[in-house]
């Protein structure tokens, strides 16, 4: 992947600086930590999120991670083959509701991914001051509120439009 340079960041809009610098990130944690645990950042989101959250359904993963149902389906499918989730299944009266829940080994590859992230100063808040990560933490849950409220703007002339 070319490099940007930074020193020019005017030639370049933020929203391209910022999305080449997450497709970094992402391919960095891909080939060097999740590919060899033959995860994918997908599965691996899901697997932090169990951890973190505990039980989830499968539309509350999909929710939380943006993917499509096929692919959380997919990636749940994986994780249970791999023996990192189980799926259990609703109560007799409905058992399409099924909640994913994280399993020993699950845990363990998390720990494993984290301790790795660790080893290799890969966690980007060390290349930061306190002050400096204060400030861009501020900075973006306030992008955030932009993207939220452009968003609605968006959704609402889309779904305007398609009728």
């Amino acid at each position: 992947m070319k490099k940007i340079s930074y020193n020019e960041i005017e030639k370049h809009r933020l929203a391209g600086i910022l999305v080449y610098t997450a497709m970094r990130l992402e391919k960095i944690a891909d080939n060097y930590i999740f590919q060899p645990m033959h995860l994918s950042t997908s599965s691996f989101r899901i697997l932090m999120m169990l951890k973190q959250l505990g039980p989830q359904s499968p539309s509350d993963i999909m929710e939380a991670l943006g993917g499509t149902k096929s692919n959380v389906t997919q990636r749940l499918n994986h994780l249970v083959r791999r023996k990192m989730i189980t799926l259990k299944h609703g109560e007799e009266k409905d058992k399409r509701r099924s909640s994913a829940e994280i399993t020993a080994s699950g845990r363990a590859q998390v720990e494993d991914a984290l301790k790795t992230f660790k080893k290799h100063d890969l966690h980007v808040e060390n290349y930061f001051t306190t002050k400096e990560m204060q400030d861009l933490l501020r900075l973006i849950r306030k992008l955030n509120a932009g993207l939220d409220q452009c968003e609605s703007g968006i959704h609402f002339h889309y779904e305007n439009n398609k009728k």
